[in-house]
């Protein structure tokens, strides 16, 4: 698989829903950056960040649009982060997602919900 750089942001919506934004970057330092830059003004705007990592993964979600979003229809994912490598898999609804609560950094699973659609599969080399 062709392993880009993926910042995930994982923010707490009103209604408790947990809420993914995905960031590609061209590599892990300018991930880092970025990540310190758009940790401070999520939080200074008040937003509940539940969590901002840099990551590896091979797919791409369409980009981010703070003019749309509320408004935007959402999209239902099941996330997996193993060994610092994201995937996400489409599900029909947030009730068809199974994340476990795990205490491991390595092998972590979430539902998540995203104005973001993804744009490709990961790819196979």
């Amino acid at each position: 698989m062709a392993l880009g750089h993926i910042m995930l942001i994982l923010t707490l919506l009103a209604d408790g829903q947990l809420s993914a934004a995905f960031v590609s970057t061209t590599d892990e330092a300018a991930c880092e950056t970025r990540a310190t830059a758009i940790g401070a003004i999520l939080k200074s705007g008040g937003a509940n960040v539940q969590q901002i990592q840099c990551l590896r993964g091979g797919q791409q979600f369409a980009r981010f649009s703070h003019a749309t979003a509320s408004a935007a229809p959402r999209f239902s994912y099941e996330l997996t982060v193993q060994d610092g490598v994201l995937t996400a898999n489409p599900v029909a609804a947030l009730t068809d997602c199974a994340a476990a609560k795990t205490e491991s950094t390595a092998n972590q699973r979430y539902c998540v919900s995203s104005t973001q659609t993804l744009v490709t599969e990961a790819v196979t080399q």
